[in-house]
């Protein structure tokens, strides 16, 4: 969708230092049509939250700020621009989410999903048209200095991010994130990397490290969820045999088989 010279016009981005306690912030711009000013608008540092959190929080703000200054009294579009694919593109899943109990048409219970309640609501009380658009990272001098207030943000004015599910973190041999565990009936050695919950009935949900006994190595980091009472037989940094579902698009960790003994770190190729 092409920027609309006549709709007020609002940069959001997020940061998130995960080598600094996951010091986080967000920040916005906005630029009136026909004025070449930019205003600095929304900035907020948070003690510990994630990425994705920030890019979402970023884009409540914009649309409370909206709200709050009545944009649609003088203005009768509003498009937010935003580099995040979480937020761009779960904008059009939110609402189905929400019908379905905050589950995906998969069933996984959604990450964040309350706080994708409130941008739901934010949006409904906007009182303007609104389109949430997205760009390139740093693609633009206006983008690589709302880039840099997000920064700024996730260094100072530090307040604690009390929606944040922050779980059970332990160190991981693997760097990098975690991704959705092609579930196929696999038996499987996992070491437990982490934990929370997710949805609002608290699913667990784990990220762990596949051990290969034949190479001897750590080979990926996956997530997948389970019940309370198979999550509650894991335990971080140990080892277990598992037997997973079948379900590639919610992975389940079925049954834990038994505790295995696991290294903590990856062995020399």
């Amino acid at each position: 969708m092409p920027a609309d010279p006549h709709a007020v016009h609002l940069y959001v981005d997020g940061s998130h230092r995960s080598l600094e306690r996951r010091r986080s912030g967000y920040g916005g711009i906005v630029v009136y049509p026909n004025d070449p000013i930019e205003h600095e608008i929304i900035f907020q540092g948070f003690t510990e939250s994630t990425i994705n959190r920030m890019e979402l929080g970023a884009c409540v703000a914009a649309l409370n700020w909206a709200r709050d200054t009545q944009l649609g009294r003088r203005y009768s579009r509003l498009q937010i621009f935003s580099d995040s694919s979480y937020v761009v593109d779960g904008q059009h899943s939110a609402v189905y989410w929400q019908r379905h109990g905050w589950r995906t048409s998969a069933g996984r219970p959604i990450d964040n999903w309350k706080l994708w309640k409130e941008f739901l609501s934010a949006r409904a009380r906007v009182g303007i048209r609104v389109d949430i658009i997205k760009v390139a990272n740093k693609s633009t001098p206006l983008l690589k200095r709302v880039d840099k207030l997000a920064k700024a943000a996730s260094a100072s004015h530090h307040r604690p991010d009390t929606g944040l599910v922050k779980g059970k973190i332990g160190r991981a041999v693997i760097k990098g994130s975690a991704t959705m565990f092609p579930a196929a009936n696999q038996i499987l050695l996992i070491r437990i990397v982490s934990s929370k919950t997710a949805g609002p009935t608290r699913e667990n949900r784990f990220v762990f490290e596949v051990f290969d006994e034949t190479a001897g190595t750590y080979t990926a980091k996956h997530f997948a969820y389970c019940t309370a009472l198979v999550g509650g037989e894991l335990h971080r940094q140990r080892g277990f045999r598992v037997r997973m579902n079948a379900n590639p698009k919610y992975p389940q960790i079925l049954e834990v088989i038994q505790e295995a003994s696991l290294p903590k770190s990856q062995s020399p190729k």
